[in-house]
């Protein structure tokens, strides 16, 4: 009787380490995935802050704003804000930087 309790506790125990393995692998897969979903998009918006940058370039800064506002009233739903502090305009998570009243640089790079 000893013996086949011992026998199911074994195989019960495998059992959970085999589950536990499983989810271990599983969720650490899925974390590379995210990591480099992350980095790809990290990668997209430093190239889009490049197009801008090289597209807008010694712009005014009241040019910029503009712009900056007409988009946040074309996409309400995204819920951006612009806010200006100290020669750098954050049109969300995004710093549009200024030196002498004209674009200067867009991002944090």
């Amino acid at each position: 009787m000893k013996l086949k309790l011992m026998i199911f506790a074994l195989m019960l125990a495998l059992i959970g380490c085999a589950v536990f393995a499983y989810l271990w692998i599983d969720r650490s897969i899925t974390l590379n995935y995210v990591r480099q979903s992350g980095e790809s998009s990290n990668e997209s918006n430093r190239r889009l802050e490049r197009l801008l940058e090289a597209a807008w370039i010694g712009v005014p800064e009241k040019s910029v704003i503009d712009e900056l506002q007409l988009q946040v009233i074309k996409y309400p739903a995204e819920s951006i804000v612009i806010k200006k502090e100290d020669g750098v305009v954050w049109f969300g998570e995004i710093p549009f930087n200024f030196e002498h009243g004209r674009l200067k640089s867009v991002g944090g790079h």
